[in-house]
């Protein structure tokens, strides 16, 4: 028979030489989880939840944060080890650092996705002839602004001390050099098409003028 999931439990949680006593109390309707224990010892003992490494019998228990605390085993009163421990001040600097880096990525995310969107609009034929290309010029110099921008953020990413400890902060650094890299790409490959565009623009213009020299030479020499 399935055991009941559980919506209270009480839990000793062994954390080097300290035994924390924890009540984990499941919100109205739910019932708890490996996440609802997850958060409780974030609260008793202040190690993130990507510092932590919790066992019970041999096993690890938060692999999957959606799995029911019963499903795992665990009864009320049952005893589990805690491994981890709490970021060190630099570290905590150094994940300031890290979130402060992640939020200007965002911002220049959104000016490249204006930058694309205008170019959309000139390659759909949206502006006038004659408009076309100092816009087009325009959005190379905001290109080039934006690649500088991303060097940037990757010689800031390179640069952070994290800990060894520090699993959730050095995945998340990974995550955003690799963000990144797919935006430099993408930088690259708007160049390259602004550039092909200016070269367009540029010969239909030289065309445009020998036509009218040809047609002024006509009119002049009465040929």
């Amino acid at each position: 028979m399935a055991a009941a999931k559980a919506k209270n439990m009480k839990l000793q949680v062994k954390h080097g030489s300290k035994v924390h006593e924890v009540r984990l109390q499941a919100e109205q309707g739910n019932v708890l989880t490996v996440q609802d224990l997850v958060k409780k010892i974030y609260e008793v003992t202040e190690i993130p939840p990507a510092n932590q490494k919790i066992l019970y019998k041999g096993k690890t228990l938060n692999k999957d944060l959606d799995v029911f605390l019963t499903d795992t085993g665990l009864t009320d009163n049952a005893k589990v080890m805690l491994l981890g421990k709490k970021p060190d001040p630099v570290d905590d600097k150094e994940m300031g650092k890290l979130h402060n880096i992640e939020q200007s990525l965002k911002k220049e995310e959104e000016k490249l996705s204006e930058i694309t969107y205008e170019l959309d609009g000139v390659h759909r034929g949206f502006l006038e002839d004659s408009l076309k290309r100092p816009a087009l010029q325009k959005s190379r110099k905001r290109i080039a602004h934006s690649t500088e921008q991303y060097m940037k953020l990757l010689e800031a990413l390179d640069g952070l001390n994290l800990d060894p400890s520090n699993s959730g902060g050095r995945a998340k650094r990974k995550s955003l050099v690799d963000r990144i890299h797919t935006l430099l790409d993408r930088c690259d490959g708007l160049a390259k098409g602004i550039d092909d565009m200016l070269a367009r623009s540029a010969a239909a213009s030289t065309h445009y003028n020998a036509k009218i020299t040809i047609s002024s030479l006509i009119i002049i020499t009465g040929i």
